[in-house]
């Protein structure tokens, strides 16, 4: 029997191109803090990254735009309620478990 994977704590999704690269960095940095993170490879449409963080059974998704990235923003999107926040990218990235379990 194959197991099933653990849940996600944070799916990520980078819209633009350095918001992309941006989430990159930012996957490595949650990563290293312990959390079970993950992002797409294969560029594509929101929607169709939205479904894959439901098949990880993620805790949360974090969107950063390329206008986000300017403010030094995030929103993360608690999936199971659906409810939204924007958070300091700084603080995501330097204190993820605490911004995100908190």
């Amino acid at each position: 029997e194959i197991p099933k994977p653990e849940p996600l704590d944070v799916y990520l999704i980078g819209l633009g191109e350095a918001a992309e690269k941006e989430v990159t960095k930012l996957l490595q940095q949650l990563r290293v803090q312990g959390l079970k993170a993950e992002k797409d490879y294969q560029n594509r449409k929101m929607k169709a990254q939205m479904k894959s963080a439901d098949r990880f059974q993620a805790t949360y998704v974090a969107i950063l735009g390329d206008d986000e990235l300017v403010r030094g923003e995030i929103t993360l999107k608690k999936m199971e309620t659906g409810n939204q926040i924007t958070v300091s990218l700084v603080d995501l990235a330097s204190n993820a478990a605490k911004t995100l379990f908190e």
